[in-house]
């Protein structure tokens, strides 16, 4: 999924110790006179790596004659309509740079080329509008990289509407060949230092008051003492001895710990340490009751954010207010046909809908209602939205279609202002199997609510298992060629099948009680400390509902075995970590989101045990989310002193600010977007995240992301 914007917050280095000031977290080396960054000739026949943003324009890149050539359709509105760019470089402070290409237009218009920030306001650090035309020039520019270093900036070309056309001069194609960066004088750029500020982490929207209150301070302050300081008042309310020094191996980091679990008084706090080193302070946290009360509601508004096919007013959704969308029909891939598909979420920080990350949202959100009486009418009310859309994309024959979007990702702009054309990819087993799952359970979740409602949705969940037992195989899905948006595959379906099929047979269908069996068979004996609660891994959806009363006793009792053995090797994994993750050293895609899924795992666990460890564990993990982490921030936008200021999150970028309430995926350890590897590589695995919109691969934000944190939140109330 492809994003953009960037944020003036400052970026965090290491696990509660140092922050670095400026725009981004620094990781250029300083580069050597002569050396050359970027040497793209395009004599390989392709496209040398750039790639194309549109924003109200049309454009395709085609290598033609060993040069890039960008043909152009349409030059939109904007003098950015039309963009193609090269990610994959650094840019040093006071470093001397000598960029250079050829290009030509078979039309005379004119183009921007750029070296720019890749995020926030896109400032360009060398750029200049240049008139172009059929004959070939030559542009080479000697400059000094005079603004902060920049490990991942961007090289882009702007070929839209400018103001001195007064109309679309209609198809024609530009060609640039020979891009080139050079080093022309490094003698003037100097070695890199990075300001330390030293900080305690601590959960920083707060703690209940029974709570197990633990916070982290850098190893670097020494041994010494703490006190829990009143805001209003600045009275002393409770003193303790730093711990021994610990390693941190995610984070790279060795740090003390503290614990004033004593503390039980509601009101505003402030932790200050002192020792050999000096004095630090924490951020004010709150401890009450109703202590995440406002941090639920803005995680499940979230989700009525992201509605799609409605309007949302401004009463709602504040500065992010937006006109109805994508509801127009959408044509059924491989065919002429169109269907109405209109409704649902948008799954993350772009507009596409996705059927199987839209189950696990809807699962998660029957999880947290079971968990919260009070906040499950609202929570299975905004759930409807989705199971309505979600009726929708099942064909006549029971399958279901794996998504609905355009062919492309769009730009940063508001959901209504993506109008190309919406495109139903083909029917997948996986999407199908999780439809049969969710319909199934919710034909349960809402027999009484809406009988109505709960009738159809196990018509289709039976028509869906009807179309799985018809296939000879269950494969994965995988985009069409022409199709480049999320893909969600997923080799491994055999969850999806034991979900389906144990939903099913809860609802009423006892013929399929064998299959159930056979599936938990095919279990691994040893489950590991990894939940199955993620949109590639749904066991864990399916064991907790087997482990209720309503299962045959052989199967509860197998069901609640493979809970408990996963439980306990997570609570294990767990011992071995300052921050309570359940990660290890591996933070993948969406760690905040594995990180949630532990959680929920866990609060499953106690819920069947009555273990107070397992809970206990859940809260750390809770922590961590807030603030007690490496990086020392809330991963949830506008919770938090320091907390994400630019997701990647269309609506957000285009608005200027981040909507509050979103959990942003946080750190991956497999730096997967150009952005990350150009700012985060060499760090350790718990600090690979970037506070920037270009960073999708953590820093977007996804429905099925929120939806776990809402499930905590609600089984922590």
């Amino acid at each position: 999924m492809m994003k953009w914007r960037h944020t003036a917050m400052a970026a965090f280095v290491c696990a509660a110790a140092v922050i670095v000031g400026g725009m981004a977290v620094r990781g250029a080396e300083i580069p050597e006179t002569g050396q050359v960054l970027v040497d793209i000739p395009f004599d390989d026949g392709g496209t040398g790596g750039f790639v194309i943003y549109t924003n109200g324009g049309s454009c395709e890149i085609l290598n033609a004659d060993g040069a890039l050539a960008v043909d152009i359709t349409d030059c939109g509105n904007l003098d950015y309509a039309n963009q193609v760019y090269w990610d994959g470089f650094s840019l040093v402070k006071d470093c001397e740079y000598t960029y250079s290409f050829d290009i030509s237009c078979d039309i005379e218009r004119p183009v921007e080329y750029r070296l720019q920030l890749n995020g926030g306001d896109y400032h360009a650090y060398l750029g200049e509008w240049i008139p172009v035309g059929p004959e070939q020039q030559h542009v080479s520019v000697d400059w000094v990289m005079w603004d902060e270093t920049d490990p991942a900036p961007r090289i882009a070309f702007n070929m839209g509407k400018t103001p001195d056309m007064n109309e679309d001069p209609g198809p024609h194609r530009i060609l640039i060949d020979n891009v080139r960066l050079e080093v022309k004088d490094a003698s003037g750029a100097a070695p890199e230092t990075e300001e330390e500020e030293a900080v305690i982490t601590v959960d920083q929207v707060g703690y209940r008051p029974g709570d197990e209150k633990v916070f982290t301070a850098p190893e670097s302050i020494g041994a010494g003492s703490f006190a829990v300081i009143r805001d209003d008042t600045g009275e002393t309310v409770f003193e303790g001895e730093l711990e021994e020094t610990v390693f941190d191996e995610a984070s790279g980091c060795s740090v003390r710990t503290g614990d004033f679990s004593g503390l039980t008084d509601s009101g505003i706090y402030h932790i200050e340490v002192s020792g050999e080193a000096g004095t630090i302070a924490s951020t004010s946290f709150a401890v009450s009751e109703d202590v995440y009360d406002d941090l639920l509601d803005a995680a499940a508004k979230m989700l009525t954010m992201q509605r799609c096919g409605t309007a949302l007013p401004e009463e709602t959704a504040g500065e992010w207010a937006h006109d109805e969308c994508h509801t127009g029909e959408a044509l059924i891939f491989g065919t002429d046909e169109k269907k109405d598909v209109s409704g649902g979420w948008h799954d993350a920080g772009d507009y596409g809908r996705y059927v199987v990350p839209g189950a696990k949202t809807a699962a998660d959100l029957f999880i947290a209602a079971s968990f919260d009486g009070e906040a499950a009418p609202a929570l299975l009310e905004e759930a409807l939205w989705e199971l309505d859309w979600m009726l929708k994309m099942q064909d006549e024959e029971g399958g279901v279609y794996h998504k609905v979007t355009c062919r492309n990702f769009p730009g940063s702009v508001m959901p209504e202002e993506e109008t190309d054309e919406l495109v139903l990819s083909p029917v997948s087993a996986a999407a199908t199997a999780d439809f049969a799952a969710v319909m199934a359970k919710a034909s349960r979740v809402y027999k009484d609510l809406d009988p109505d409602f709960a009738g159809t949705a196990l018509e289709a969940a039976k028509k869906a298992w009807s179309w799985l037992e018809a296939q000879d195989e269950l494969t994965g899905f995988h985009n069409p060629a022409e199709i480049v948006t999320g893909e969600y595959p997923d080799e491994d379906l055999s969850d999806e099948y034991l979900w389906a099929a144990a939903e099913l047979c809860l609802a009423g269908e006892k013929q399929l009680e064998d299959n159930v069996r056979k599936a938990l068979e095919d279990l691994p004996e040893d489950p590991g400390p990894v939940p199955g609660l993620g949109w590639d891994r749904m066991t864990t959806y399916a064991l907790a509902d087997l482990a209720g009363e309503d299962a045959p006793e052989d199967i509860q009792n197998l069901s609640q075995s493979i809970l408990a053995g996963q439980a306990q090797a997570l609570l294990e994994q767990c011992e071995t970590e300052v921050y309570k993750t359940g990660l290890g050293t591996d933070f993948p895609w969406g760690s905040n989101m594995s990180v949630a899924n532990n959680a929920v795992s866990l609060m499953l666990a106690s819920r069947l045990s009555g273990d107070e460890n397992y809970e206990k564990t859940a809260q750390q993990m809770l922590h961590y989310l807030l603030g007690c982490n490496g990086m020392g921030m809330s991963y949830v936008t506008g919770f938090g002193t320091v907390c994400p200021q630019s997701p990647h999150h269309r609506p957000s970028q285009a608005a200027g600010s981040a909507v509050p309430g979103m959990l942003v995926g946080g750190p991956n350890s497999h730096l997967e977007d150009p952005y990350a590897q150009g700012a985060l590589s060499g760090k350790a695995p718990a600090l690979c995240y970037a506070d920037n919109d270009a960073s999708y691969s953590t820093n977007e934000v996804a429905i099925y992301w929120n939806s776990p944190l809402i499930a905590l939140l609600c089984a922590l109330r």
